[in-house]
């Protein structure tokens, strides 16, 4: 920003912000939680342990992407680390009856790293007791003289706590050696840093699950008293915006405190105007012939449920949205075409499960 003065020709000088990006990602549907459980630092569940993750998981929690470069020759060129990202919304999509079913990702974040020619590295570590050394492999190489660690963090109790150097750890180049103190025991100790060399392997073909999940796997179900299949559905998406509530404080250019005031989920369907059997469930009462868009009802639930094949068998993955109010209905028609209805509906919460049973409607 340029800063000017009153009688002086000519800036002054310039005032630095703090930087602020976007990262988007774009993921086919292939009935997986693995994304969704990084999102909300989540393990993936045992046995027994609910599977869903909902909107309230994503509010405080931030997540680290780091990307290994290569060229066209797969020459290795360097890394980018992405760190301390937050969900600003997301997005599921199925275009029409034969699209490949996406996910879409928005996430935001204040600073990001470019490591040229070398490897961002990550360890992880159990404390034993008040003191845990841990020897770094890949080893670390300096980031800056004597400085070889970009941040250690300390989870104790599911509560993440950045430690800070000397005051909590040391960290020997010689032997390569990161000692961490006043601890207790299982604390889970986490060291970001730069190595030249890479981990044993950067990266795993996934093989097990689906390539990716057609729109003819999915049913829509709608509830407004009793639950419906919807049909003739030409597009469906699901929209979720956060608030974000990110705050600063004098004295530090760093985010101090992290929330949402609100949280925003559209769902737009898109159909073909053959009856009003839509209209219909939203109003919630077909007694008599006349819909009123005044009647129709402010708790609606859907569920969008997603198999592994066009038989509908095997469930994979599904999300489930409720007390869901109609904001937009429209309707289209083009000349020697199909009429078009559209509806729009806004709600402010979601869960997300590759269980069926943790989507059933109220």
């Amino acid at each position: 920003e340029k800063v000017y003065e009153i009688g002086r020709v000519g800036r002054l000088g310039f005032k630095k912000s703090t930087p602020s990006f976007a990262y988007s990602t774009t993921q086919f549907e292939y009935g997986s939680m693995d994304f969704f459980y990084a999102l909300a630092n989540k393990e993936n569940p045992g046995s027994g342990d609910a599977h869903d993750v909902d909107l309230e998981d994503l509010v405080d929690t931030q997540m680290d992407i780091a990307a290994f470069l290569t060229d066209e020759n797969s020459t290795f060129r360097g890394s980018i680390w992405f760190p301390g990202l937050r969900v600003n919304g997301f997005s599921i999509n199925i275009a029409d009856p034969a699209a490949t079913i996406e996910r879409s990702f928005d996430l935001v974040g204040e600073d990001y790293k470019m490591i040229d020619g070398n490897y961002f590295a990550f360890q992880k570590a159990t404390a034993s007791g008040a003191s845990t050394a841990i020897v770094l492999n890949p080893a670390a190489v300096a980031i800056a003289a004597g400085d070889y660690i970009f941040r250690v963090l300390r989870v104790r109790s599911g509560v993440v706590s950045e430690l800070a150097e000397t005051v909590d750890w040391t960290f020997v180049s010689g032997t390569n050696t990161l000692t961490v103190t006043g601890g207790v025991a299982l604390d889970v100790i986490k060291v970001y840093y730069v190595s030249a060399t890479a981990y044993t392997t950067t990266w795993t073909d996934n093989d097990v699950d689906p390539d990716l999940l057609l729109a003819e796997y999915a049913e829509i179900r709608i509830k407004v008293g009793v639950s419906t299949r919807i049909y003739r559905l030409q597009t469906i998406g699901i929209d979720v915006s956060f608030d974000r509530a990110d705050y600063k404080e004098i004295g530090n250019s760093a985010v101090v405190q992290r929330g949402v005031n609100n949280k925003t989920v559209t769902v737009s369907l898109n159909r073909f105007a053959e009856t009003f059997a839509l209209e219909d469930i939203l109003a919630s009462d077909n007694t008599y012939p006349v819909i009123n868009p005044a009647d129709f009802s402010e708790n609606i639930q859907i569920q969008v449920l997603i198999y592994k094949e066009k038989a509908h068998t095997n469930f994979a993955i599904g999300y489930l949205i409720n007390g869901l109010t109609p904001t937009t209905i429209g309707t289209t028609q083009d000349v020697e075409a199909y009429g078009q209805r559209t509806c729009n509906l806004e709600s402010d919460n979601l869960k997300i499960s590759d269980v069926a049973s943790e989507l059933a409607f109220a």
